[in-house]
């Protein structure tokens, strides 16, 4: 009998990343929208230089988690909640990659949970994208409490060919909000 249970990885730390990280992280990205352009990438990215370094030091002052094991920064995956007053409610987890050698080892899983309960404290859902054909990351996100609520069609196009994302989502039990004394990252 084969099992679908993930195996942990004991000797990962999970902890936020900072402005000295900034090299690590666009490592990482790089190598994200290298393997998968159909599922990463922004314009600031198409870009490059100054304006892409630009974006990913303010994405550092959002919530941003590495996991680092023996060989440097091995996944990443980022929240942040809206600046707008009417959808604090509401947080969005964005830009999760783990290096395909770390896969299958419970490192996706670690890093969503660490989101999921800093997030908890601070609104009453999560929403996020995930190309339509990722389906290990599908099922990371469903272990995790997720679920599908719809489809955008033809989100990103690469020469002739697009793809779609699934919009999933997870509400929390208890009601948080912007006025809740917890802060993610505080």
């Amino acid at each position: 009998m084969v099992s679908n249970a993930v195996i942990p990885r004991a000797d990962c730390e999970i902890r936020r990343l900072t402005v000295d990280d900034l090299d690590c992280l666009r490592e990482i990205r790089a190598e994200a929208i290298r393997a998968h352009p159909q599922t990463f990438g922004s314009p600031e990215e198409d870009e490059g230089g100054d304006v892409m370094m630009a974006a990913y030091r303010q994405w550092l002052g959002e919530t941003i988690l590495g996991a680092f094991g023996c060989e440097g920064l091995i996944g990443v995956a980022g929240f942040y909640v809206s600046r707008y007053r009417k959808s604090q409610h509401r947080g969005h987890i964005f830009s999760v990659y783990v290096r395909e050698n770390e896969r299958g080892k419970g490192v996706g899983d670690r890093l969503v949970k660490e989101l999921l309960a800093q997030a908890e404290a601070r609104v009453e859902q999560v929403h996020l994208a995930v190309g339509s054909t990722a389906v290990a990351a599908i099922k990371t996100y469903q272990r995790n409490g997720f679920e599908i609520y719809g489809t955008d069609p033809s989100v990103i196009r690469i020469g002739d060919t697009t793809y779609d994302h699934y919009l999933m989502m997870r509400k929390f039990s208890t009601s948080a909000g912007p006025d809740s004394p917890a802060s993610i990252g505080a």
